[in-house]
């Protein structure tokens, strides 16, 4: 059986919102807890109770990117004042082009 990996690239902003106000470039890794951790992270750095880690379904969302990948499994949370923050699934190539672009 392969490794799961998974990629994403993370923003918040308005939600609907075209453009984001902030983007913390990609991040990838290989385990649920560090997806959780992920999320966690962002929370804190935005001030954002960690309760709202529970707007994800984690469980249900570890089953779909084991199956198919985190290239289509995009998900945000809303932390209020119509600010979501947004994680975008990436395939391979282009969590590798995002990280060249931010070096």
């Amino acid at each position: 059986m392969s490794k799961t990996v998974w990629h994403y690239a993370v923003t918040n902003g308005l939600s609907g919102c075209y453009m984001p106000d902030t983007h913390w470039g990609a991040h990838e890794g290989t385990t649920r807890r560090e997806l959780v951790d992920l999320i966690a992270e962002h929370l804190r750095m935005l001030d954002v109770a960690p309760s709202r880690v529970r707007q994800v379904k984690v469980s249900r969302l570890w089953s779909f990117i084991k199956r198919h990948g985190s290239s289509t499994a995009h998900f945000a949370i809303d932390i209020g004042d119509g600010q979501e923050l947004a994680f975008h699934g990436l395939t391979e190539e282009e969590y590798q082009q995002q990280t060249r672009e931010d070096a």
